[in-house]
């Protein structure tokens, strides 16, 4: 999945995962959350890092690095014009669809490596989140678990 370091990212990392995880990974209930339990402010895994989920206008759901442990520049990023923009405040995750129970089809934008990948999430308690990023198909990826900051 993608790794939160610093600034905070999720990108696919060689090797592991955080968790042992299987196409068809425990949920904490068979009853879906409500589609806006996404909504507001949460801590990665390691809190270096917190993500401010909203819904979009058209109605998918977005990721923005709303803090970080280390302030820096989006230095690694694909277009030369935006390596002087700080990283804080930047969208990382965007397009998330609210399908039975989880919210899927998304993408994460990593700073750590400039990378753009694909990305799951799904709600494990009113204040526990998994979010898995991956590369082409979900079983190549790494999850986190993210708590509610309140």
């Amino acid at each position: 999945m993608v790794a939160v370091t610093g600034t905070l990212m999720l990108a696919p990392l060689g090797g592991g995962t955080s968790s042992t995880f299987a196409e068809g990974e425990a949920r904490a209930s068979d009853t879906p959350f409500p589609e806006e339990s996404i909504v507001g402010e949460w801590w990665t895994e390691k809190k270096d890092g917190r993500i401010t989920f909203t819904k979009h206008d058209d109605g998918t759901y977005m990721g923005i690095l709303s803090w970080g442990i280390r302030q820096r520049k989006d230095q690694f990023n694909k277009d030369p014009k935006l390596r002087d923009r700080p990283v804080i405040g930047i969208v990382l995750m965007w397009h998330l669809v609210y399908k039975d129970g989880e919210y899927e089809d998304g993408y994460v934008y990593n700073p750590e490596d400039g990378g753009t990948y694909r990305m799951k999430a799904w709600m494990m308690s009113r204040d526990s989140l998994k979010v898995r990023g991956y590369l082409g198909i979900s079983l190549f990826g790494q999850t986190q678990t993210w708590t509610r900051y309140q």
